[in-house]
């Protein structure tokens, strides 16, 4: 509990999330002194939903994994960036501060996915905009979600490569890239 309080706090430092985020975080720490912990965890939540409005889309995670996750922090590490040219690159991420649109009492995370790969010079070799999604329909606005994807790149020669991936959150303007170097052996 004192972590996720001097979260808050630290984060209310901050000039960009100072106000309503430090005010709710005060209001938590006031109502775990008096011993009403279902109040104290309304108060961070509201401090969390303020500071997750204001947070561009960001990747908390994002690594390569051995097989297919199945689901948010469900997935078997990949020890390593090589990969033979059949096998398929597994990619987790989770991302933060995406907005959420609605369809009657469901909200809907919705994201448009764009890639592109680069040599080991750096010459662009692909690109793909809108080559999949990622959706999710839900009675709650879940903040624990996570993206996979699975790239084949058994037609690229062997060698040293980088992909990008955008992600374009549909419910809002916010978007971001990561990329993810890789090697390919024959």
């Amino acid at each position: 509990m004192l972590k996720i309080f001097s979260l808050i706090l630290l984060v209310s430092a901050a000039p960009a999330a100072a106000g309503e985020i430090a005010d709710a975080g005060q209001a938590a720490e006031k109502l775990a002194a008096e011993g009403k912990f279902d109040e104290t965890f309304q108060a961070i939540e509201t401090a969390r939903e303020k500071l997750w409005d204001q947070s561009p889309l960001i990747f908390r995670k994002t690594l390569f994994v051995a097989s297919d996750p199945s689901g948010f922090g469900i997935f078997d590490m990949r020890e390593t960036n090589v990969f033979k040219r059949s096998e398929p690159l597994i990619i987790y991420t989770e991302p933060f501060g995406f907005a959420y649109g609605r369809d009657g009492q469901m909200f809907v995370i919705d994201m448009a996915l764009d890639f592109e790969i680069r040599d080991a010079a750096g010459a662009s070799i692909a690109a793909q905009e809108n080559f999949g999604s990622w959706t999710l329909r839900s009675r709650v606005a879940n903040k624990e979600f996570m993206g996979k994807l699975n790239y084949d790149f058994s037609g690229l020669e062997p060698g040293d490569y980088e992909v990008t991936t955008t992600v374009r959150d549909k419910n809002s303007d916010k978007l971001a890239s990561f990329g993810m170097k890789f090697k390919l052996l024959p």
